[in-house]
């Protein structure tokens, strides 16, 4: 179907292609969708670094220098910030892995035994009459 959205080409890496590939097919959506939905989500702050780097530019050397500074700075922190994300998404995917592949499965509750001394006593069950009303 023919869209007004304007539309690019990109040559990516073997790697991302491949991860774009396997994502859209867990979601049951094509290959572009991925790389369009990424793009998306990081539109806002595209935006705000556009507009930074066009004040830069129009701004003083000092300025500018001093701008610099900032955004190396900002750029250090969230490169230490993703590569701990980076790094509990490795310490999560090699759990699953760890666990093969029939992983206990729990239905209901925690899936833990509660120590003996926390389980409380059951209470007797009445037992139905026949006739099917209950006695005490």
């Amino acid at each position: 179907m023919p869209t007004a959205k304007p539309r690019i080409a990109v040559t990516l890496e073997q790697s991302t292609f491949e991860v774009i590939a396997r994502m859209a097919a867990l979601q049951g959506v094509s290959r572009g969708s991925v790389v369009a939905d990424l793009l998306d989500s990081v539109a806002p702050v595209l935006t705000r670094t556009v507009a930074l780097l066009e004040a830069a530019a129009a701004a003083p050397k000092q300025v500018r220098d001093g701008l610099r500074e900032v955004a190396e700075a900002a750029h250090d922190e969230f490169t230490a910030i993703a590569g701990d994300a980076t790094k509990q998404l490795d310490m999560l995917l090699d759990a699953v892995a760890q666990a093969g592949s029939d992983p206990h499965v729990v239905t209901r509750g925690s899936g833990i035994t509660p120590p003996v001394s926390s389980q409380l006593p059951k209470k007797p069950r009445k037992r139905s009459k026949p006739g099917g009303t209950a006695h005490e």
